[in-house]
């Protein structure tokens, strides 16, 4: 999946994969309040004179409108939608909002949002595997309204693993913007910001299914638009790549506080693993629908000794297992998500605090030029040889790239590591490249020095040790450099890497800002990243090591292949940092490790 924005109407107008427009202040958020408060059906028209022609025999709807329009209505006003009557129908007509919905009729799903629905945004579209194009209402009227701007480059950032949305809004409220808005705005105008810049104050999904009678048609995703509005007898079906959304409480806003409008903490809660099981279900269908190709895929890797590879030899996900494992997140006994590119789920736990604010896995990349429908991808894997790197492999093999293996011999203290990865390359039939550095300077960290002592620490002191002696300067800019020369001399589409939770509390090269702007400098200074564009995916980003395990085991990675240990040797040291934890995220998965055998 890659994470566009929109720069032109015309490149909204031809766009055919998943489509998401965002209007902060009004149309997205009033559209938004409008189905959260109960409505069943909301129509959003981009011409006022059509609109006018609708209501004069549709006079039951009641009109919300930043526009002039002859009917009787109301202000485009997310506080006023919040109090509506959820018996009666609702029809939105306003000056960019409507306009950049109606103009994405060859979008495979159009959804609306802002900061209101902001997670909702996030979890449908980190599950996708179609291309996503973030549309900026503002793109249909001026940039002065930054705000559409803002949330949309916080979405794409929050999707691909950094950043806060929460500072995108504490950006716009120093703007001159804000202050117009609210000083010079409708009446409503303070009580529509305190719902529009409220993360998740109207947390429902909202999809628009477009009429044949040139209007469109507000509704849940995950529930049919109703079939009388849509010119057909028969309603729409859901795209299967949109995960379903509950239906939203009659009643979310509360009448005796209206000025801060919260949302009921208890509908929340109760519609959170609802929403989380929907997600998940669908994207277990995209997964069974891709596995029949996957295997087919597989069997060219099949390797001499006639083990099968990481796609055969997954075993199809069962649908049980991995949705109670999900809602097991919420009390923090969460598994992995290993068979389909979705959002990786949250480990909560002490040592890895930064987990609790960033909740997206990482796919860093520029949108990839569309090479034919049927050529299969190709990715360099940067590979050691040790746990996470050797479940990056199995991952990328099961979700159908074909694979070359790079590895890195930078002067380490010994060769285990890249005799490992020679070994499970080996097996595998992934073609392996082995790359050797002589860089003195490298002498300054204790995993090239010998005569340096590696860090023996309690494991729960090592997240916070800072950055530790067996950090190598610049290791993963190098190495990203290199797989990226490599990426460009063989053709393939992506780069991936193991950075993980666990250690970019401590590598300043693992963080999620690095593999960002490294993905950046790699789009803009490879041949292929500017003609075609680079994906730089770092899947066990928010994974800990125990999640890691899991997914490691339900891919069939051969545990007692793989090497941690930072010493060498015939066995693994069980002092350095990488052992203990390995052993803390065995413990936890509650999986044997075979290579302690």
């Amino acid at each position: 999946m890659n994470i566009l924005v929109a720069k032109s109407i015309a490149e909204c107008e031809q766009w055919e994969d998943i489509a998401v427009v965002v209007d902060v202040l009004r149309t997205a958020t009033t559209a938004c309040a409008l189905l959260q408060r109960g409505k069943k059906e909301l129509l959003v028209f981009d011409d006022p004179a059509r609109a006018d022609v609708f209501l004069q025999t549709h006079s039951q709807f009641e009109v919300y409108s930043d526009v002039q329009l002859a009917a009787p209505h109301k202000d485009n006003s997310p506080y006023l939608a919040s109090k509506a009557d959820a018996r009666t129908p609702a029809l939105l007509v306003t000056h960019c909002g409507t306009k950049a919905i109606m103009n994405l009729q060859k979008a495979s799903a159009v959804l609306l949002g802002g900061f209101c629905n902001f997670d909702a945004l996030a979890d449908a579209l980190s599950g996708q595997t179609k291309d996503v194009l973030l549309i900026p209402a503002a793109l249909y009227g001026t940039s002065d309204d930054v705000e559409d701007g803002l949330c949309v480059a916080a979405l794409k950032d929050y999707i691909q693993g950094v950043g806060k949305p929460q500072n995108a809004i504490m950006e716009f409220h120093n703007t001159m913007r804000y202050v117009e808005f609210t000083k010079q705005g409708p009446k409503t105008a303070d009580k529509d910001a305190k719902l529009a810049f409220k993360l998740n104050s109207l947390p429902v999904l909202a999809q628009v299914s477009f009429s044949k009678d040139g209007f469109g048609v507000c509704h849940l995703a995950g529930q049919a638009a109703p079939a009388q509005w849509l010119g057909s007898t028969a309603a729409a079906a859901e795209p299967a790549s949109m995960p379903a959304m509950p239906e939203a409480p009659a009643d979310p806003v509360s009448e005796e506080t209206p000025d801060n409008q919260p949302v009921q903490q208890a509908a929340l809660k109760t519609s959170a693993s609802t929403r989380i099981k929907s997600l998940f279900s669908d994207i277990l269908k995209v997964v069974k629908e891709e596995k029949a190709e996957l295997e087919q895929d597989a069997a060219a890797l099949m390797h001499k000794n006639g083990k099968p590879t990481a796609a055969t030899a997954e075993e199809e996900p069962q649908s049980e297992d991995l949705l109670d494992s999900v809602l097991k997140k919420s009390a923090k006994e969460s598994h992995p998500q290993p068979a389909a590119p979705a959002r990786a789920p949250q480990q909560a736990e002490p040592e890895t605090p930064a987990l609790q604010e960033d909740k997206a896995s990482v796919t860093l990349s520029k949108p990839l030029a569309s090479s034919g429908a049927d050529r299969k991808k190709k990715a360099i894997v940067l590979f050691s040889g040790g746990l996470d790197s050797t479940t990056c492999l199995y991952w990328a093999l099961a979700h159908g790239y074909t694979c070359e293996a790079l590895t890195v011999s930078y002067g380490q203290r010994h060769d285990r590591e890249v005799l490992a990865a020679q070994m499970i390359a080996r097996n595998l039939g992934v073609k392996h490249h082995l790359i050797t550095l002589n860089l003195p300077w490298l002498e300054c960290c204790s995993l090239v020095d010998k005569n340096k002592t590696l860090p023996d620490i309690a494991v729960e002191a090592i997240p916070h040790e800072g950055i530790p002696s067996t950090y190598v300067p610049g290791r993963n800019l190098m190495f990203l450099s290199i797989a990226g020369s490599l990426l460009d001399a063989v053709g393939a589409d992506a780069i991936i890497a193991g950075p993980n939770a666990v250690d970019f509390s401590g590598y300043p090269d693992c963080t999620p800002a690095f593999f960002k702007a490294a993905a950046e400098a790699l789009n803009r200074g490879t041949k292929t990243g500017v003609s075609e564009g680079i994906e730089v995916l770092a899947p066990l980003m928010r994974l800990s090591k125990a999640q890691i395990v899991k997914l490691g085991a339900q891919l069939k990675v051969p545990f007692e292949l793989t090497w941690s240990c930072y010493a060498g040797g015939k066995k693994p040291c069980g002092h350095c940092d990488s052992c203990k934890l390995r052993a803390k995220g065995f413990a936890e998965a509650g999986v044997h490790d075979t290579a302690l055998d």
